[in-house]
């Protein structure tokens, strides 16, 4: 049986959609952007990614669809991801005034790809996407493990660029914050996005 492209391009349809569509992984490329500049938020990207391979490996070896369906982990995995992130979002805040004279360059996020790669993973829209609604693009007659990877280069290709554009528009906008009560104020709106993913990540309701 010949292969059928047309699931493939429904799924870089979506990834596009869902791309460009802000939402938990933007607003914290745009908290690195904004507090370190662009090379943190590329990096922040590249962890979105990682996190994304994650979940797409524990799909093609069928634990994917478990998380899915277990409403008891996905919601640990919601609230666990939300308070973590909402804890770094007010430490930023409180520390703001502190890390004026130093330029805001405190460790609390100090580690983009990390925090990135923890903050997919905890969001259950991640859990939904590539538990219950990748597989559905799978042709289940035609062999699996190209077909999952040809999902992660197209999640990398299509992914990175858009939210590394998301995170040059909050780098540029890093400019703007330049004497020390600017600064405090850059990162409290850095940690007030952290505060936004989180809740974000809270407000995610589980279909049936």
């Amino acid at each position: 049986m010949n292969f059928d492209p047309a699931p493939i391009y429904a799924f870089i349809a979506l990834t596009v959609v869902a791309s460009i569509t802000p939402g938990p992984a933007v607003l914290l490329v745009m908290a690195h952007g904004l507090k370190g500049g662009w090379v943190p938020s590329f990096k922040a990207s590249l962890g979105v990614q990682a996190g994304n391979g994650i979940y797409l490996t524990l799909s093609a070896i069928g634990l994917g669809a478990i998380l899915a369906a277990s409403e008891t982990l996905f919601h640990a995995v919601k609230w666990i991801g939300a308070g973590y992130l909402v804890y770094l979002g007010l430490k930023t805040i409180r520390h703001a005034r502190a890390a004026a004279p130093t330029g805001g360059r405190e460790p609390i996020l100090a580690r983009p790809f990390t925090q990135a790669t923890m903050a997919q993973l905890a969001n259950p829209k991640s859990v939904l996407f590539f538990g219950a609604l990748m597989p559905q693009f799978l042709q289940l007659d035609h062999p699996l493990l190209p077909q999952y990877l040809a999902f992660a280069v197209i999640c990398f290709v299509v992914e990175v660029p858009v939210l590394a554009f998301y995170g040059w528009i909050a780098a540029r906008g890093r400019g703007l914050f330049a004497n020390p009560r600017s600064i405090a104020w850059r990162e409290r709106l850095s940690g007030g996005a952290l505060v936004a993913v989180g809740a974000s990540i809270a407000a995610v309701k589980r279909a049936g």
